[in-house]
C-alpha cells in the first residue's frame, strides 16, 4: 500500500505489524500533518458486516480524549475496501522494546509506568470502554516519557468478528483475566489483572502465568498458579508487591474495583520512597534516555529515603512500616552498616528496673532476612507456593501484617519456654542476648509468662492497667469502595491496608459511598482491642440521569418500555432505578428531533453523575 492515497491520507512506509493488522506511517494531505494508519488485514476486513462492526467500534471510542490514550483522528467508512483507522503517530517504542533494552525496571519507574496507564484506563472505564488486550505490545512510550495506550476496543470487534485466534488476535493469553480465559462477562476488573500482569513483567522481567502452550498458560491463570513478584525480585517495594498482588487475585472482587483506586496504591507506592513523577529528575523521560544513570540517581536516592523513614516509623513505633523499608535496603545492600548498627542496638537498659529491657523483638530477625533476600534470586525456580509462606523477616510479639500478602510472615518455629521461677517471687520476662550480626538465624526471646500464671505463682500479683494509646480500626466492604467519616471529616477508607488509629471511646462512623446508602456503625472502642467489622453496603434506591436541556420539553421519555413522561415534566432528569439491573432509556423527540437510546449496565460500578449519552 506504499505509495497509495486512503482518502486523505497518503501512505509513506510500513512501520510496524501485528496479528490483527499492519501499521503506516502517513500524512494528512491537506493539513502536512504525520499520522499513523493502522489497516486490518484482508481476512478481517473482507465482509462487510465485518467491516461495519469495525466502523461501530472506532466510533465508540474516537471520542475519547485523554494524555495516556492514543487519539484516534479518523477511520474509514463501511464502503471502503480497506478497514482502517487513522491516529497520532507516536514517535517512540513500544513498551516491549523498552524491556527487551532495559530488563526489569526499579520499583519506581514501574510505578511510574503504572499510573499512566490506570489514569488511561480509569478514563476509557468512565466512558464504558473496556480495553481487553492490555498488553507491552500495546502500550506506546514517546521518547519524552508520555506513555500511550493504543488499540482500546479493536479486541472487543475481534471477539465479535469470532476469529479464530492464536493468542496475539483477541487478546495475548499471558495477559489474560481469569475471567476473559473462561469466557465470562467481563468488567473493568478484568483490565485491571492485566494491568497486575504488566506490573509483573515491569518488575521481574519475567511473565507470571507460563507454559508450553496456550492452555497450559490460561489454566494456569484460572488457578492462580505463579509465584509471587517479590519471590523473583527481592528488591521490590513492598507496598508495590501489595499492589501487584492484589490486581492479580483470581476472584475479580478481591482486586481493586476501580482503576481509579490502583492508580492510587501506585502513587502512594511512590510517596513512600519521595519520588515524584513531576520532579525533572524522576520524569519518566530521563530514564528512556539513560537508563542506566537513572537508576543509579535512584538507588543513591533510595539508601538515604529509606533509612530516614526507616528510622522515623521506628521511633514513631510502627515497626511493621519500619521493617518494610529495612527489607527492601537490606536487598539492596545487604552490608549497610547502618542498618546492622541499629540490629546490634536493640537492647538497652533501663536504669529505674535495674535490668535489660528488651526493644521490639521484631527487629531479632533483621539480619535473617537480609541474608535471606540475598539468595531469593537463586532458589526462584524452585519456589512455589510453599515459597510464599517462607519467612523473611520474624515478628514476634508484633501484630501480623494487614496485607494478606505482604513477604513479612510470623516465625516457623515455636517460641522457647521461659523457666517459671518459685511462686514467692514475681515472674518477670527473660532477656534473650543480643545476636552477632553475621549470624544467619535468630532465635526468639522467651515468652513472657501470662498473667493468668502469675496470679496463680503469686497471690499479691496485682494486673496491670490496660495500656493506654489508640485504637485500630478496619471496616470491610467487599468490592465496594467506601470513605470512611466521622465528625464531619473523612478519615480513612476501606481499600487502605494500614487500621486506622482513633482514640477509645464512644464513636459514630459514617462509610460512604456515593453509589450505596450510607451505614453508620456506633460503637464504644477500649484500648487495645481492635475494631475489625465487615458491612455490606446496600445500593441506592435510584439514582437521577441528567438529560441536556437542549432537548426539547415534549420529547418523551421510555424506560425499559415504559413511558414515563415529557422532559420538560420531569425536569430533564431520568430516575433509574434498581441499580444492579440493566436498563434501556429511549428519548423519543418524534420525525423533527429523532429517537435517541442509551443502555445502561453496571451502574454500580461507574460514576455517581448520570449523563444521557445516547449510541449513534
Amino acid at each position: 500500500m506504499i505509495g497509495t492515497v486512503l482518502d486523505k491520507y497518503e501512505v509513506l512506509q510500513k512501520v510496524g505489524e501485528g496479528g490483527m493488522a499492519t501499521v503506516y506511517l502517513g500524512r494528512h494531505s491537506t493539513l502536512d500533518r504525520a499520522v499513523a494508519i493502522k489497516v486490518l488485514h484482508p481476512h478481517l476486513s473482507s465482509s462487510t458486516r465485518n467491516r461495519k462492526r469495525f466502523a461501530r467500534e472506532a466510533r465508540a471510542i474516537e471520542h475519547l480524549r485523554h494524555d495516556n490514550i492514543l487519539e484516534i483522528f479518523d477511520y474509514s467508512g463501511n464502503d471502503c475496501h480497506d478497514c482502517y483507522i487513522v491516529t497520532e503517530f507516536v514517535e517512540g517504542q513500544t513498551l516491549s522494546d523498552l524491556m527487551e533494552e532495559v530488563g526489569a525496571m526499579p520499583s519506581e519507574v514501574a510505578a511510574i509506568v503504572g499510573v499512566h496507564l490506570a489514569r488511561a484506563l480509569g478514563y476509557a472505564h468512565d466512558h464504558g470502554i473496556l480495553h481487553r488486550d492490555l498488553k507491552p505490545d500495546n502500550v506506546m512510550v514517546r521518547s519524552e516519557g508520555t506513555v500511550k495506550l493504543m488499540d482500546f476496543g479493536i479486541a472487543r470487534f475481534l471477539d465479535e468478528s469470532q476469529v479464530t485466534m492464536t493468542g496475539a488476535l483477541v487478546g495475548s493469553p499471558a495477559f489474560m483475566s481469569p475471567e476473559q480465559a473462561t469466557e465470562e462477562s467481563l468488567d473493568q476488573r478484568s483490565d485491571l489483572f492485566s494491568l497486575g500482569t504488566l506490573m509483573f513483567f515491569l518488575v521481574t522481567g519475567l511473565l507470571p502465568f507460563t507454559g508450553s502452550n496456550p492452555s497450559l498458560i490460561l489454566k494456569n491463570i484460572i488457578e492462580g498458579q505463579r509465584m509471587s513478584a517479590s519471590e523473583l525480585a527481592p528488591t521490590l517495594s513492598a507496598s508495590l508487591a501489595d499492589t501487584i498482588e492484589r490486581l492479580l487475585q483470581v476472584d475479580r472482587d478481591e482486586r481493586f474495583p476501580t482503576a481509579h483506586a490502583a492508580r492510587e496504591a501506585l502513587e502512594l507506592s511512590l510517596a513512600e520512597t519521595a519520588v515524584d513523577p513531576d520532579d525533572p529528575q524522576w520524569q519518566l523521560e530521563k530514564y528512556v534516555a539513560d537508563p542506566e544513570g537513572y537508576t543509579l540517581r535512584l538507588n543513591s536516592h533510595l539508601h538515604r529515603v529509606l533509612l530516614e523513614r526507616g528510622r522515623q516509623y521506628l521511633d514513631d513505633g510502627d515497626h511493621l512500616a519500619a521493617l518494610r523499608l529495612f527489607n527492601r535496603l537490606l536487598a539492596m545492600d545487604e552490608d549497610n552498616a547502618e542498618v546492622l548498627e541499629l540490629v546490634q542496638g536493640l537492647h538497652a537498659m533501663d536504669p529505674d528496673e535495674g535490668r535489660a529491657k528488651l526493644r521490639p523483638l521484631a527487629w531479632l530477625g533483621l539480619v535473617a532476612g537480609a541474608l535471606l533476600l540475598a539468595t531469593a534470586v537463586v532458589g526462584a525456580a524452585q519456589w512455589r507456593d510453599e515459597a510464599r509462606s517462607t519467612p523473611v523477616i520474624t515478628l514476634p510479639e508484633e501484630p501480623a501484617p494487614t496485607a494478606p500478602f505482604d513477604r513479612i510472615t510470623a516465625p516457623p518455629t515455636p517460641l522457647p519456654v521461659a523457666p517459671v521461677p518459685s511462686p514467692a517471687a514475681e515472674v518477670e520476662p527473660t532477656a534473650v542476648p543480643s545476636p552477632a550480626p553475621a549470624m544467619a538465624r535468630v532465635a526468639p526471646a522467651p515468652k513472657e509468662i501470662p498473667i493468668e500464671a502469675r496470679r496463680v505463682l503469686n497471690p499479691k500479683f496485682t494486673e496491670p492497667p490496660p495500656p493506654e494509646g489508640p485504637v485500630e480500626v478496619q471496616f470491610r466492604t467487599g468490592r465496594f469502595f467506601a470513605e470512611i467519616w466521622e465528625d464531619g471529616a473523612m478519615i480513612g477508607n476501606t481499600r487502605q491496608v494500614e487500621p486506622i488509629n482513633v482514640p477509645p471511646g464512644a464513636h459514630r462512623f459514617e462509610l460512604r459511598n456515593p453509589l450505596h446508602k450510607t451505614r453508620i456503625i456506633e460503637q464504644t472502642l477500649l484500648s487495645g482491642q481492635p475494631f475489625d467489622q465487615v458491612v455490606t453496603l446496600e445500593p441506592l434506591d435510584s439514582l437521577p440521569m441528567k438529560v441536556p436541556a437542549s432537548y426539547p420539553p415534549d420529547c418523551g421519555v421510555n424506560l425499559d418500555g415504559k413511558l414515563v413522561g415529557q422532559l420538560g415534566q420531569l425536569g430533564w432528569t431520568i430516575e433509574i432505578p434498581d441499580l444492579t439491573a440493566d436498563h434501556r432509556v429511549i428519548v423519543d423527540c418524534g420525525a423533527a428531533g429523532g429517537v435517541h437510546t442509551q443502555l445502561l449496565s453496571n451502574l454500580l460500578y461507574g460514576a455517581p453523575q448520570l449523563a444521557f449519552n445516547p449510541t449513534p
